[in-house]
């Protein structure tokens, strides 16, 4: 049988919630039914090493590839030279399917397949449209666009609202949710006893973790003026651990950490690869962000068995449950987070029911495979069909 051939393009393949996905649902696609392209904007990452190894082809412009420097110049200039090689790219190789992940690729790429001549497109988007109030040019592309995919996909059904306010066509809207590799993420509590011993953290301490990119939107700040206004009610010896890559406000989070007092309760790890093992150290997740698509860093953690306290924004309440698989608490609000992490840090009993709760429903609705069939499902859809124009 002769494979379609699919190109999915993204702005590169660096460690990020989005980025993982992607390198997790490739491979579990019907290979013996897709033959998949991935091409980046900028330099590809880590990620696309395991892809590669895979048997995957990776994609990259030569130039943008070698720039390292960030800011709104570069990006730019960055977008200036991939532009005319990502339109060249399309007109020579001609895949059957285009699917753009995240707003980057979809504005570069959208517009450069437009311009080849590609009728089969995809647009996937993660996370609410805020980015568009600050770059109202970048909102009328999009709305040019919208009309001309094949398919718009959302992972959250509040990601889909916005898509509709914005004038996407709602017979063209797909939910994928998010799924999470439920054999590599599990309750281990050896994994998470020598997790403890690498960190010099005593094995009856109380470990609170958040998974998420020093970003500002992501809310450290939040959660650091929080537990300064609990520290000395929690459990002796507690610790935090932020886990992610800083995208420049890591000195500013340890020089608040300091000022409140809790240098010695707070730990900075930066990005890591063995996040399935450091979970299995922690006894509270912690989502604390202003904005969220469909948070993989919630799913995660639930997948390994360890209740969640999360901002309600996106589609966070979709996935936990409130006072079953963790706790929601209004966004912004330091107080809210405060009462939730001394709720669950107070109650051992607690914290195990809801981490197995969140266990249960991962398996039963998140799971990578039927993330993974849901995409199959689409592609077949897509090529089963002429190919559609502007709405």
């Amino acid at each position: 049988m002769t494979r379609d051939r699919i190109a999915i393009v993204i702005g590169s393949l660096q460690i990020g919630g989005a980025e993982r996905q992607i390198a997790q649902i490739v491979p579990r696609l019907d290979r013996e039914r897709w033959d998949i392209d991935l091409i980046t904007l900028s330099r590809p990452g880590p990620l696309a090493e395991e892809l590669e190894h895979a048997g995957f082809r990776i994609w990259s412009p030569p130039l943008t590839s070698a720039i390292t420097r960030t800011g709104l110049a570069i990006r730019l200039f960055k977008a200036l030279i991939t532009g005319p090689w990502l339109l060249l790219w399309f007109l020579r190789q001609r895949p059957a399917i285009a699917h753009f992940i995240l707003p980057e690729a979809y504005l570069i790429g959208g517009l450069c397949a437009l311009m080849a001549g590609q009728k089969r497109m995809i647009m996937s988007r993660s996370s609410l449209a805020h980015y568009q109030s600050r770059h109202p040019l970048l909102f009328r592309i999009e709305r040019f666009l919208h009309p001309r995919m094949s398919l718009i996909i959302a992972n959250s059904e509040a990601i889909r609202r916005d898509l509709i306010r914005e004038g996407a066509p709602a017979s063209r809207l797909w939910v994928i949710r998010n799924g999470v590799d439920s054999d590599t993420l599990r309750p281990d509590t050896e994994r998470g006893a020598a997790v403890r011993q690498s960190l010099n953290i005593a094995p009856d301490a109380l470990v609170l973790m958040i998974v998420a990119n020093l970003i500002p939107y992501k809310g450290h700040t939040d959660l650091l003026d929080a537990l300064a206004g609990i520290r000395d009610q929690l459990p002796a010896g507690w610790q935090l651990l932020c886990i992610g890559r800083d995208d420049g406000i890591g000195e500013s989070l340890r020089a608040q950490a300091a000022a409140q007092g809790l240098a010695n309760h707070v730990q900075f790890l930066g990005s890591r690869f063995d996040i399935p093992e450091l979970l299995n150290a922690a006894d509270i997740g912690l989502l604390c962000s202003h904005e969220e698509g469909l948070p993989n860093a919630v799913l995660e953690t639930m997948a390994s068995g360890i209740p969640v306290i999360a901002t309600e924004v996106g589609g966070t309440g979709e996935i936990l449950e409130d006072g079953v698989t963790g706790m929601l608490v209004p966004a912004r609000d330091p107080d809210a987070l405060s009462r939730a992490i001394l709720d669950l840090a107070c109650d051992d009993a607690h914290r195990r029911d809801m981490g197995a709760q969140s266990r249960t429903e991962i398996e039963r609705s998140f799971g990578l495979d039927i993330c993974a069939r849901a995409y199959d499902d689409l592609y077949r859809q897509i090529m089963s069909r002429p190919p559609q124009g502007k709405a």
